[in-house]
């Protein structure tokens, strides 16, 4: 009996283990008030819909203003977004593209009029300088920027103030004011962080965001 428990090779009769250990992610508990405060607000704007006309209203001088069908959704759609603002139950932006939306599904405006302002230029501009400084920052270029500069300048903090000046006067002759604040914000922290041990801001520090501005 013994030889033959000698004989076996090791983990013989024990389970396999398996190639991949799979962890059951954490249960999320439900946010019932959010999700009561978004109902709200869509109870609110329905009750605008469904409900006839409201009454039309008189100025001091007696003139007659009549609410349209467009005016009376109008207001159902400011009560709800205000709704979702106070209580916060959506994020600003998922809320001001939600009316867009609404505005377009009951015929409110057009859909030309109606995301025209989300797809207005100076919109996508800072967007897509935000993009640009997401990317150099993914990417690692900052740090590459940053070490090459630091071996230009040497350790000297004021040659290190110097060069990101430079850099930055240089980088706005190529580039949008907003894209080389979005491109080098990521350059300058990484700068800081190897001049840095604590959290506390420091005159350096100061002086390199206050450069960039």
């Amino acid at each position: 009996m013994a030889e033959d428990i000698k004989k076996m090779p090791v983990g013989a009769g024990l389970p396999e283990m398996p190639e991949e250990i799979f962890i059951a992610p954490k249960k999320v508990p439900i946010d019932w008030r959010r999700i009561c405060y978004i109902l709200l607000g869509l109870a609110v704007f329905f009750i605008f819909y469904a409900i006839p006309a409201l009454p039309d209203g008189v100025d001091p001088a007696g003139k007659v203003f009549k609410l349209s069908w467009t005016g009376k959704l109008s207001l159902g759609l400011l009560l709800m977004a205000g709704i979702w603002w106070v209580f916060e139950v959506m994020p600003i932006g998922a809320t001001a593209i939600a009316i867009g939306l609404f505005q377009v599904l009951f015929h409110l405006r057009t859909a030309k009029q109606a995301l025209g302002d989300f797809l207005d230029p100076s919109v996508w501009f800072i967007f897509g300088s935000v993009v640009i400084g997401l990317a150099f920052s993914a990417s690692g270029l900052t740090k590459r920027m940053a070490y090459k500069m630091l071996n230009v300048v040497g350790e000297n903090t004021r040659f290190i103030l110097l060069g990101t000046f430079l850099v930055i006067a240089g980088m706005t002759l190529l580039m949008a004011h907003t894209a080389v604040a979005a491109a080098i914000f990521p350059l300058l922290l990484a700068i800081h962080a190897l001049y840095s041990e604590s959290d506390q801001p420091t005159k350096f520090g100061k002086g390199l965001f206050i450069g960039m501005a």
